[in-house]
């Protein structure tokens, strides 16, 4: 109901997104710019909607907050495997979602697509050691979009950008439930004859809510606090079962 609801909504505003598109190439707002994580979040469902203004395809990007991540390689030696070799690599995202109108190879060439970051063979993250061995780092690049995938915070595949019309169109994500809090950005790309005419971007935040919230609030202003409250309620509780035990 609630997405009808919007749909309805963003259907009644089309001439305005026209008028806005006529003079910004692209226009862009998310269904919800915030998602929040509380008890029992099972992971969240996201909606852009969007308006381009002539003839074009379109690209949404999501990335997530950037931080250094270190990847291991493991080895056999006599039978037993153990971390031999590893590589930290600096500005990774967190969380990594695309969505095309069309095919990679029919949009933009690859130093186009690269330069903007669009796809996962788009994705370049900084190594702090063996720079002067690229092949080197890529392996341990490619393990580690594999590992992030395997935990669904990046694509297997790009996500279909739907066009409701010649020029409003709609884009879909999934953000799981194991996603990491923070800022997030959401860039849109109208791509003509394989060039970008233009890019609009706005935030996502990603962040506890609720009970939730509070506690971890709490916890990290009041560290001290936080900590001798736990240790009372630790004493209560085994007071407590021991007092049950002994009276049984």
């Amino acid at each position: 109901m609630r997405k009808l609801f919007i749909f309805v909504v963003l259907l009644s505003c089309l001439p305005f997104f026209g008028a806005q598109a006529q003079e910004r190439g692209l226009t862009i707002d998310l269904a919800n710019d915030r998602v929040d994580i509380t008890a029992g979040f099972t992971g969240a469902h996201l909606a852009l909607f969007g308006v381009k203004n002539g003839p074009g395809q379109v690209a949404v990007v999501i990335r997530g907050p950037e931080k250094t991540m270190l990847v291991r390689r493991k080895e056999s030696a006599l039978g037993i495997w153990f971390n031999k070799r590893s590589l930290k690599f600096r500005k990774v995202p967190v969380y990594y979602d695309y969505a095309l109108s069309v095919p990679e190879s029919k949009l933009a060439t690859p130093e186009t697509l690269k330069k903007n970051g669009i796809g996962l063979n788009a994705l370049k993250f900084d190594p702090d050691t063996w720079r002067d061995k690229p092949e080197y780092a890529q392996s341990f690049q490619e393990a580690l979009i594999r590992n992030k995938q395997a935990e669904g915070l990046f694509p297997l595949k790009p996500r279909r950008i739907n066009f409701l019309d010649d020029n409003f169109f709609r884009a879909s994500f999934y953000v799981p439930s194991n996603v990491p809090t923070g800022e997030y950005e959401v860039q849109s790309f109208l791509i003509r004859d394989g060039a970008v005419v233009d890019v609009r971007t706005t935030a996502l935040n990603v962040g506890q809510a609720g009970l939730e919230a509070k506690i971890y609030k709490f916890a990290y202003g009041q560290s001290l606090a936080y900590g001798l409250l736990c240790v009372l309620i630790a004493v209560i509780a085994g007071w407590s079962a021991n007092a049950i035990r002994l009276r049984t």
